[in-house]
């Protein structure tokens, strides 16, 4: 795994031990994990159900032709390398001043690991459009060491200039899976392109943000990492929003 070891990085072992502690009591399991019991079983089906119905199916010629939504597919990112990403889109500081958002945050998971890893940090939210998954998190977030917020609601709503997260400054999403073409994300790049306000980092997972429109992204870095989720490695994506035509 890459791991940053610069000395201007406010990551420490203790704070990330103390993430993955707080992450691991809350949120038994995981992918890779042996312990936890059916929990993160448990987890992934409601996402399952959200995108295919209670009858978990998948029926051929439903992904792709509009019928399953990617954006749903539920998935636990790795925390050490969610840190790692992070760090560097913070260039190595504390997160003073920035309001971080997950989008997608499913059960809160990342959230939760963000107040713990960064506690200067002047929000920690997170957005989820399926209620069974939100509820989750709402429930957990009593377990933060700080004041959480979680929205059930569309990102591309919550995240406009007047919408509940428009502050947020500093974005992380596990888009592995999301719409794209190729590897440049589609309905993401619109969302960071048009709600956004510049200056704001943003990472995505395995794939990137487009320029493919009036709006412009600066690709700052790109890291690999190890998650088991997606066969055992994943390539994080640090970029800025430069342009935006958020109004």
């Amino acid at each position: 795994m890459l791991i940053l070891t610069t000395s201007t990085t406010a990551l420490t072992p203790t704070n990330l031990a103390a993430a993955e502690a707080l992450v691991a009591r809350v949120y038994p399991g995981g992918a890779g994990k042996s312990s936890g019991g059916d929990e993160y079983g448990e987890r992934l089906a409601i996402g399952r159900k959200a995108q295919l119905g209670d009858d978990l199916v998948y029926r051929p010629g439903l992904i792709g032709g509009g019928s399953v939504d990617t954006a749903l597919t539920y998935g636990e990112y790795e925390l050490e390398f969610f840190a790692t990403l992070v760090d560097r889109a913070l260039d190595g500081g504390d997160g003073a001043g920035h309001s971080f958002v997950d989008v997608g945050s499913g059960c809160g998971r990342l959230v939760l690991a963000a107040s713990e890893l960064w506690p200067a940090l002047a929000r920690v939210s997170g957005v989820e459009s399926v209620a069974e998954l939100h509820a989750l998190a709402a429930a957990a977030s009593s377990a933060a060491p700080r004041a959480v917020d979680f929205y059930c609601a569309d990102a591309h709503d919550a995240l406009r200039a007047d919408g509940p997260l428009g502050d947020a400054s500093l974005v992380f999403a596990y888009t592995s899976t999301w719409p794209s073409f190729g590897d440049e994300l589609t309905d993401f790049s619109v969302t960071c392109g048009t709600r956004l306000k510049a200056g704001t980092r943003v990472v995505t997972t395995d794939k990137r943000l487009s320029d493919d429109g009036p709006w412009e992204f600066r690709l700052l870095d790109a890291l690999e990492g190890v998650n088991a989720e997606t066969g055992g490695a994943s390539v994080g994506f640090v970029q800025e929003v430069v342009r935006s035509t958020r109004g």
